[in-house]
């Protein structure tokens, strides 16, 4: 385990101020807002979307997945590319990404245009995730870093809980195009806070600046084949789902393979063999297929099972943002002045388990307990994400910290791209079988949607046991000095013998 420094003459290590690194630590917090945002904004404009550009309904699931699929395939090459080149960089060259591709959906003639631009939307949404949590490393010292993680990826959750409520309004005001556009605002304040207020963090050298282009070859086309195969799969397309299952599944065994024996790897996979570091990795991926299950899966019980329609919805589950804030600060407060991180992974298993049940047993009061599910499901993917990394950035040699940190990233949203296809491919068997029964469309979605939150309970259930079986895991106390690099003796996790 991480030994920690004696504590202060009161007992209780002193959390230091945030006040120095306000400036920059708003221009993430705004680009956290943009992502989280652009996430869902657009869920309640799919069907007016596909009416307008006469698009194939089988087209509106791409419209969301064309960006997971974007995000998830380019987040190792932004976190390999943050142990590279100067953060501050390559967090304003994924912003710009993303506002180009945001740009190009507002003005897409045509559908496949508009999926182009969603993938680009995707490829810079990858960069920030990477790079914002790898960036707000350096700005603080070690021990605050589970408040600065904790407000960032509480903003990040609060905006995606917004971002139905705000679709429909802009739909319905404004026209689905500037659903794409919301976002642009929040994203070019953060460049122009962290060009201003972003001083660059020291970097360790490094012994080799090569970089693995093959295994980004194929970890950019391993990783969406194989989601694609699921999409395909889900609409009947069995042959074709086949195919590309068995070029995904094959390009991601060379991947492994190569990233295990090449000098300089773009993931490092050999500290999976540290049990810390696989827990780590296997929770973030069970945590992770809840991501969308307290804003999607929520959402559509209660338009299609309760009736609602999507302002009402949206202004339903506002609220979960409160508590997602709450719940981040609790955990970042609690990390600071004591420093165990396990009690606080704990915690999230625990919420995101009573969320789903919550919510696989919502008919029984069907509002108070699907906005209760709804609450403990945002509250534990807000401590999710950022904790998680953090317990992976204390085992990270300094020169691995971003490699680590948009690994643990990309397994967590792998996670919530596989649930939110996995569980909707569930939703349609169960949906169908009710209507095939004689139920009405209404009660087959009341009675379908617990299913998917009965699996994803079942899921979170080996997270929470993943993260039970951690060792002790404590942050450095000391103060330290912003911006420097962490040592090598403070952040490497160390074991008991047991587990050496």
């Amino acid at each position: 385990m991480i030994r920690a420094k004696p504590p202060t003459a009161t007992g209780r290590a002193r959390t230091s101020s945030l006040r120095p690194v306000l400036a920059p630590l708003s221009g993430l917090m705004s680009a956290q807002f943009a992502s989280g945002l652009s996430a869902t904004v657009v869920a309640t404009a799919v069907p007016t979307v596909v009416t307008d550009l006469a698009a194939p309904a089988s087209v509106s699931t791409w419209l969301i997945a064309a960006t997971i699929l974007g995000n998830t395939a380019s987040a190792a090459i932004w976190g390999r590319l943050c142990d590279l080149l100067a953060r501050r960089t390559v967090l304003v060259a994924a912003i710009t990404v993303f506002v180009t591709g945001s740009v190009l959906a507002v003005l897409a003639p045509q559908i496949w245009v508009l999926l182009i631009a969603r993938a680009v939307q995707g490829i810079g949404l990858g960069g920030i995730g990477s790079t914002v949590l790898v960036v707000a490393a350096g700005l603080v010292a070690p021990r605050d870093r589970g408040r600065v993680n904790g407000l960032l990826q509480s903003t990040m959750t609060t905006a995606m809980v917004l971002g139905p409520l705000v679709g429909g309004a802009v739909v319905e005001w404004a026209g689905w195009r500037w659903c794409f556009a919301v976002s642009v605002p929040f994203a070019v304040a953060s460049i122009v806070l962290v060009g201003i207020w972003l001083r660059e963090v020291p970097r360790i050298r490094l012994e080799t600046t090569e970089t693995d282009y093959l295994g980004a070859v194929l970890a950019a086309t391993g990783l969406p084949a194989c989601l694609i195969s699921l999409t395909l799969a889900t609409s009947g397309a069995v042959l074709w789902a086949a195919g590309f299952a068995a070029f995904g599944i094959a390009a991601l065994g060379m991947f492994v393979r190569s990233q295990t024996r090449i000098r300089d790897p773009l993931v490092p996979v050999r500290l999976l063999r540290h049990r810390t570091l696989a827990l780590t990795t296997v929770a973030a991926l069970c945590f992770g297929s809840t991501l969308f299950g307290g804003t999607v899966f929520a959402t559509q019980y209660l338009q299609w099972g309760l009736g609602f329609g999507p302002a009402v919805a949206g202004l339903l589950l506002a609220p979960m943002a409160v508590g997602t804030i709450a719940a981040s600060w609790v955990a970042g407060r609690s990390i600071s002045l004591s420093g165990h991180l396990r009690p606080v992974l704990v915690t999230t298993g625990v919420l995101l388990l009573a969320g789903n049940i919550a919510m696989a047993l919502a008919n029984i009061a069907p509002v108070v307990l699907a906005l209760a599910g709804s609450l403990l499901i945002s509250a534990g993917t807000g401590l999710g994400l950022p904790n998680l990394v953090l317990a992976g950035q204390t085992l990270a040699p300094p020169d691995r910290i971003g490699s680590v940190s948009s690994m643990i990233s990309l397994v967590f949203t792998l996670g919530g791209t596989v649930g939110l296809v996995g569980y909707g491919a569930a939703l349609d068997l169960r949906v169908t079988a009710l209507l095939a029964g004689g139920a009405s469309s209404r009660a087959a979605y009341a009675h379908g949607l617990p299913v998917v939150f009965l699996l994803a309970a079942a899921v979170v259930t080996a997270g929470l046991l993943a993260v039970t079986r951690l060792p002790p895991v404590t942050v450095d106390p000391s103060p330290g000095v912003a911006g420097e690099p962490p040592s090598v003796e403070t952040e490497c996790v160390r074991t008991d013998r047991k587990d050496r």
